[in-house]
């Protein structure tokens, strides 16, 4: 065999030899190292197959099938350096670090006399011009021909399967390389993709993917999309959970192939793009259907005992998505909380963290959430790549944790945050998007930017997936409606309208009773306080909503007196919060001022104004009745309280602040809204046996047929509906069926 070391010719010399193109013979001469042995054997391959020469050395397969045709060619090379070079002809390019890493793998398989450092090996292989490096800094390659006649050598020196188990112990190496730098070079990614995807190990890929998640497609586009796109049904057998990915995968690659994908965006972006509307919400896509394996199978999964941190991550999330859909978030919590990886899987154990921080929200505990967060966001905030969702939603369920949890300075300060990560568009958007509108449209409406809260409830209202969030929406739209209708007609469509909505919610106790809860609010609201007491005895336990909205429902019917008791008794509760103490400090004002005692209620107003902007929202001062409201802001103007007032509402709600007391804009505008809000309601009381009358009334029923129904002569029910005629202040039967449907005595619907 003769030594091919002063066989090496130039792009011009081959061109002459072989007669080839200029670009035909820089190709052969960049893919033989300029090896004429090489180069005349993948000439002669052209001749045989049929194939371009340009298309047969950018062809791994091709390679080989070229090479395989001389037994002409051969390196000065030390044993130890041709196995180095047939473990560095697996990789796809390679810089230093991946050399070592590889080299580092291959040497531990050695015999002890074969072992030497990396370093040196990769020196020799780079003085005998065995690997090349491209211009302008590009990676080191052993040429695709030169690579070929390498594997062949390692193939034959190591009884047939060197190669194949080089080929796996490489790729499992590089895995691990992944998962422990977290953000890859794109030469280590690069090969540890393409080298899972050959050797078929499917776990494998599952890890890297579970590495980067989504981002892979668009960071590292030329070889992850290939790698995960089409996998046999085998891959999907040993990790079912790669079905959603190598669909995404395949859309991709077809959509990017497809001759009406735009040339003016770079690459990433559009694959970018593209993922991110693969992973919408609700996005309608085919799956991408598999072959069914014939013959034998070829299923790698592995055995149970062999399932390593991955498999225990699908565990879990499964584990917590079946808990939560039975409403069981507490439980889920736990679960995912307790959860710890067994290795270097760090964005594993942030997708763990963050989802049960989403169910401990989702549990109304919101302290637990925000430890979960807290673990997490400052690694998840420095390690963000573009469009990813982990650190939007990191930051939007710690924004909307800390409101939940009373905090509102802190969820200010995330929201400010947040609007820094939000560049779009995202993979998963529907992991962060609802949650940061929840919050916006909360504090909008804390600062009384009813504009602003406008907007968001349009868009959440048109996003596609609010996911367990949606029975926010109602709960907003009502205190919106409640603040700018003029007109109590406008306040009854509009309640008959969220109600209709609003049972789209996910039905877990705790959500039934804050939609309740609003609703309840909406019918004092309306002075339909006879359905307001039936419903508030739906909410049970020591909620503090509860006790507020019956201090409210108390002073709409105008017994001040038990608001009051109501407002004081429950103050210091520890079930009470700020808000709602500064609710019922609002409402002791009014029922105060009603009961002639200026002084007090006047001094509980300005307390009002304290725990207003202790939680930053103007809520509780606009949620009292108008009359005494205005009245108290008139007489409270110069209060020095003011200053910390002003700063809720946004700059171009306010005006300067008078000499140490209110802006007077501001004042204005806070004793306006609310002005459909009926304040006190002549509520009289019926006995059992006058509703019974009232729905003889509704149905129709004549006094003979009450008389009837009630085993009573028709006199004695004349006398009883006189007497039910004057309780509500009018003097017909039809009148009589309005009021008491004003009064939701009568649903408003009728018979």
């Amino acid at each position: 065999m003769t030594n091919q070391a002063a066989l090496r010719l130039t792009a011009d010399q081959l061109r002459d030899r072989f007669d080839l193109t200029q670009d035909e013979a820089s190709a052969l001469q960049i893919a033989s190292g300029g090896w004429a042995t090489l180069a005349g054997a993948a000439v002669d391959a052209v001749e045989h197959s049929g194939r371009g020469l340009t298309e047969l050395v950018s062809s791994t397969a091709l390679a080989d099938f070229a090479v395989a045709q001389t037994d002409e060619f051969s390196l000065s090379l030390s044993g130890a350096d041709h196995r180095a070079l047939g473990v560095l002809s697996l990789l796809d390019g390679f810089d230093d670090d991946v050399a070592e890493v590889a080299l580092d793998v291959a040497l531990d398989q050695w015999p002890e006399h074969l072992r030497t450092d990396g370093p040196t090996l990769l020196l020799h292989l780079q003085i005998s011009g065995a690997v090349t490096q491209g211009t302008g800094g590009a990676p080191w390659r052993v040429p695709v021909l030169i690579a070929a006649w390498a594997r062949r050598v390692l193939t034959e020196s190591t009884a047939g399967d060197g190669c194949e188990t080089a080929e796996i112990s490489l790729a499992e190496a590089l895995t691990a390389q992944v998962e422990l730098a977290g953000s890859p070079e794109a030469l280590l990614l690069d090969n540890a993709v393409t080298l899972a995807r050959r050797t078929r190990q499917w776990r494998l890929l599952d890890r890297i993917f579970l590495t980067c998640g989504y981002p892979i497609f668009y960071l590292y586009p030329r070889s992850s999309v290939p790698a995960f796109a089409r996998l046999p049904a085998s891959a999907l057998r040993a990790v079912p959970e790669l079905e959603e990915i190598t669909t995404v995968a395949t859309n991709a690659q077809e959509a990017l192939l497809s001759p009406g994908t735009s040339a003016e965006m770079e690459f990433p972006d559009s694959v970018r793009a593209c993922v991110a509307r693969l992973t919408a919400p609700r996005t309608s896509q085919a799956k991408y259907t598999v072959q069914p394996v014939q013959g034998g199978s070829d299923d790698e999964s592995q055995p149970v005992e062999e399932i390593g941190t991955s498999m225990r991550f699908h565990t879990v999330m499964d584990e917590m998505a079946r808990l939560g859909s039975d409403g069981e978030h507490r439980i889920a919590a736990e679960s995912g909380a307790s959860w710890t990886t067994g290795g270097v899987a760090r964005r594993s154990y942030r997708v763990v963290r963050l989802q049960a921080s989403i169910h401990s929200v989702l549990a109304d505990d919101p302290g637990r959430a925000l430890a979960l967060l807290r673990s997490i966001e400052d690694e998840v905030k420095e390690e963000a790549a573009p469009g990813d969702f982990l650190a939007p939603a990191v930051i939007a369920w710690s924004a909307l944790a800390s409101y939940l949890a009373g905090d509102q300075e802190r969820a200010d300060a995330v929201l400010a945050e947040f609007a820094l990560f939000d560049s779009p568009p995202f993979v998963q958007e529907q992991m962060f998007r609802p949650t940061v509108l929840v919050v916006q449209a909360y504090r909008s409406l804390d600062a009384l930017n009813l504009a602003d809260v406008e907007a968001v409830v349009q868009r959440m209202r048109e996003y596609p997936d609010m996911g367990e969030l949606w029975y926010h929406v109602p709960i907003i739209e009502r205190s919106l409606i409640q603040l700018v209708a003029t007109t109590r007609s406008t306040l009854l469509r509009a309640e008959e309208s969220i109600d209709v909505h609003a049972h789209r919610a996910a039905a877990t106790e705790r959500r039934i009773e804050s939609l309740a809860a609003s609703r309840i609010g909406m019918l004092i609201s309306l002075g339909q306080l006879h359905r307001a007491e039936k419903l508030l005895e739906t909410i049970s336990g020591p909620h503090g909503i509860g006790q507020v909205l019956h201090a409210r429902g108390e002073l709409a019917a105008g017994r001040n007196g038990a608001a009051v008791r109501i407002a004081e008794a429950q103050y210091y509760e520890n079930h009470i919060c700020t808000r709602d103490r500064a609710e019922l400090t609002g409402i002791k004002a009014a029922a105060l001022l009603r009961l002639g005692d200026k002084e007090e209620a006047l001094n509980s107003f300005a307390e009002l104004l304290e725990l207003s902007a202790l939680v930053g929202s103007l809520l509780p001062v606009v949620q009292m009745p108008i009359v005494e409201r205005r009245e108290l802001l008139r007489a409270s103007a110069d209060r020095l309280v003011w200053q910390k007032i002003v700063k809720i509402v946004s700059p171009s709600d306010g005006d300067e602040l008078t000499a140490g007391g209110a802006p007077e804009r501001l004042i204005e505008r806070l004793g306006n809204l609310g002005s459909a809000v009926i304040g006190v309601v002549d509520f009289p009381t019926l006995a059992p046996r006058e509703m019974v009358l009232l729905e003889g009334l509704e149905r129709g029923a004549s006094v003979a047929e009450i008389a009837h129904d009630l085993m009573l002569v028709q006199g004695t029910v004349k006398n009883n509906l006189s007497s039910l005629y004057r309780k509500l202040g009018v003097n017909s039967r039809d009148a009589a069926v309005a009021r008491a449907r004003n009064l939701g005595y009568l649903d408003s619907g009728g018979a």
